[in-house]
């Protein structure tokens, strides 16, 4: 048989308002640096589990805008050779890498938020292999 016992309440002091329980539907994109920076204080603070999201939005608005360098690179030593057929080949070749890196990208980002894969890796792993991979295509290049 249950039994309730009533007792006297208690008050506990807790260093949270009420804005921190306010939930945030991905809305890091849309923050400003300062404004991220502060959320991401205030995540270490908490221990909640959004901390990876946002080192990765973080992380992404430093290392991400290399990514189109990298494309360029790639491109450009792609796009070098002279082919018989014409420049369907190499342009094929080029769109299908671009697409096999945003799908790397996107690959890196998952296995940050949902697995054990730091942030900071998961943005700079793409930019690296593919960086090399363009240095490469570069110097194979016909000058």
């Amino acid at each position: 048989k249950e039994s309730m016992k009533s007792e006297n309440s208690k008050v506990m002091n807790l260093d949270m308002k009420p804005v921190d329980f306010e939930l945030y539907d991905n809305l890091f994109k849309a923050m400003s640096m300062k404004e991220l920076n502060t959320r991401i204080e205030k995540e270490k603070i908490r221990g909640s589990g959004e901390m990876d999201a946002l080192l990765l939005e973080k992380y992404r608005r430093f290392i991400y805008p290399f990514s189109a360098f990298i494309l360029t690179l790639m491109g450009v030593s792609l796009s070098s050779k002279k082919v018989r057929g014409g420049i369907g080949l190499p342009l094929g070749v080029g769109i299908l890498m671009s697409f096999i890196y945003i799908l790397f990208i996107q690959f890196a980002t998952m296995f940050s938020l949902k697995g054990s894969f730091p942030p900071f890796l998961a943005t700079i792993t793409p930019n690296i292999l593919f960086g090399i991979l363009g240095i490469y295509l570069l110097m194979r290049a016909p000058k």
